[in-house]
């Protein structure tokens, strides 16, 4: 009796599977995409504070890409000094993600590093930007959702 409960099961599992690697495969890429992937990366640089503008070391910075052309680029580490380092695909405009334990946060406020909007070019160096990590709203989002930080 017990086999015939399992093969069910088994089905809907084989089944399953190619729908979630479709949910979880990358966006199929434009022609315009594919273009831009040719280009000379633009080098972003910049630094992640604090709400009292200390430095903050460990925060994951992946650039956000503004338009459907342009592919997500490999991300940075701040340093002990909050610096980081991208290399984005151009031309494009990016806003930025903030990764802290491994998770991202998007806040309300106009600090938010998601609304910060970066143009580069090919092969262009834009350096000076400055993200907040605002870890008290981050805290406070996740204790409503239930997670737990740390």
């Amino acid at each position: 009796m017990r086999r015939g409960r399992r093969f069910p099961r088994l089905a809907a599992f084989w089944l399953a599977c190619p729908l979630a690697a479709a949910c979880v495969s990358a966006p199929r890429l434009t022609d315009e995409a594919i273009r831009r992937e040719s280009n000379a990366r633009a080098t972003v640089t910049g630094t992640v504070r604090d709400a009292s503008r200390r430095p903050v070391a460990g925060i994951q910075v992946v650039g956000l890409p503004r338009d459907r052309d342009l592919g997500w680029s490999a991300p940075a580490i701040s340093d002990a000094e909050g610096r980081f380092r991208l290399e984005l695909i151009a031309p494009g405009d990016y806003g930025f993600l903030l990764f802290w334990n491994g998770i991202s946060v998007i806040t309300a406020s106009a600090d938010e590093p998601a609304r910060v909007r970066v143009p580069v070019r090919p092969a262009a160096e834009r350096a000076g930007v400055e993200l907040t990590f605002l870890r008290e709203e981050w805290e406070r989002t996740l204790a409503e959702s239930g997670q737990r930080t740390r």
